[in-house]
């Protein structure tokens, strides 16, 4: 069932109560030094190559400012990163805007797309940012439930009926965050014939596009006929490239859409660090060894959290992508927020309550495993031992 309750028909009274959570919570685990598994940083260093290029542009580039929408040869890179892996077509000219990292492409992306009162449909739970977009906006977010027992997939009939004459956009998170849920091409083109039906924007957020386990296929809804005009994809180079404090992210889309970015980002930000985008021109056109240790990495930690919480007895979808996994906790009868808490005061280990990505999440906790196997072990063990003494 759809609906959009009075809280988010104020969404611009709300607090930023996700994202500001998560920070006073990263805050906190600072303090305590703790194990981290909340938090989405990669735990590998940049590539060689990728700081070894930056050192180089500082010695011999122009590092005045850049075009507002990057320096050309990485919108290129772009353009041909996203024709071969999303098989998305797109002009470096009018089709690209670089972007200060995925949290700016969030907010660019929204904010040229959503007036006041305008709705977006949002299957949840979801990353928190985009609710705060929609707060600056002005816009009201329509909820579209995802569930555990289906591996929280997108059912195209609920975003159909939470269509009303106010919508104006979706979207689409694949893989997801948190639930890590991937949209099969099948529903995905559902879903953009439903955009297009109904003249949606359609929002594609594909942050975690390089993670897929098991098999799985990822489709850009960009690359679909009926998504080509109408979508606008982000992606960055945090996650893939171990870049997340380099700040780099970007937009693709139509040049009618690109064009509202453009204009936006050059009143905000202006153009991305320049310095950074040469190491993005690297990342993108150097040797792909990094990332492929990393899937492998990853592939195998996936394994090692899956295995503690089925030793927990802690409930979830199977993840098929990204990196995290998104447990049920209800059994413990504590709410995550402050289940979240405990676990950080009592055994120093960073978990995301699931109540700051949709509220019919408060029985759920995000954990990474963006650590060292060790010490991923290590925290997941201490976290064992706070729910075994509170299931007693």
């Amino acid at each position: 069932m759809v609906s959009v309750s009075q809280q988010d028909k104020n969404t611009t009274k709300k607090k930023l109560a996700g994202t500001a959570l998560f920070y006073s919570l990263i805050a906190k685990a600072k303090e305590l030094d703790a194990i981290v598994l909340g938090r989405g940083d990669p735990d590998f260093d940049t590539p060689s190559n990728i700081v070894e290029a930056a050192n180089r542009a500082m010695k011999t580039k122009d590092l005045r400012s850049s075009p507002v929408e990057g320096l050309f040869e990485l919108r290129q890179a772009i353009s041909d990163r996203v024709s071969k892996i999303n098989n998305i077509d797109v002009d470096p000219n009018d089709g690209v805007v670089v972007t200060n990292g995925g949290q700016e492409a969030i907010m660019l992306m929204v904010l040229a797309t959503t007036s006041a009162g305008d709705e977006m449909i949002v299957p949840e739970p979801n990353y928190s940012t985009y609710l705060d977009a929609l707060a600056f906006a002005g816009g009201a977010k329509v909820g579209v439930p995802t569930v555990m027992e289906n591996d929280f997939a997108v059912d195209p009939t609920l975003v159909e009926q939470a269509v009303s004459d106010r919508s104006t956009s979706v979207l689409l998170v694949s893989p997801n965050n948190p639930t890590a849920s991937v949209i099969p091409a099948d529903t995905m083109e559902t879903l953009v014939d439903i955009a297009a039906k109904n003249d949606l924007v359609v929002l594609a957020d594909e942050i975690y596009d390089q993670f897929i386990y098991d098999g799985g296929v990822h489709c850009s809804p960009q690359s679909l006929a009926s998504g080509k005009d109408r979508t606008l994809t982000l992606n960055a180079f945090s996650k893939a490239y171990a870049m997340t404090g380099w700040r780099l992210g970007w937009i693709t889309g139509p040049a009618h859409l690109i064009n509202k970015v453009k204009l936006l980002k050059a009143s905000v930000s202006g153009p991305a660090n320049v310095v950074s985008q040469y190491a993005g021109i690297e990342a993108l056109t150097g040797p792909p060894d990094a990332l492929e240790d990393m899937k492998a990495r990853y592939h195998r930690r996936r394994k090692v959290v899956l295995d503690a919480f089925d030793s927990m007895g802690i409930s979830y979808g199977m993840p098929q992508g990204g990196q995290f996994i998104f447990g049920d906790v209800s059994h413990l009868g504590v709410d995550s927020v402050e289940l979240a808490a405990k676990i950080l005061d009592e055994a120093h280990v960073l978990v995301y309550p699931g109540g700051a990505f949709a509220p019919d999440s408060k029985y759920y906790v995000r954990v990474t495993f963006l650590q060292p196997e060790a010490k991923l072990k290590e925290g997941l063990e201490r976290m064992s031992k706070v729910l075994s003494k509170m299931s007693k």
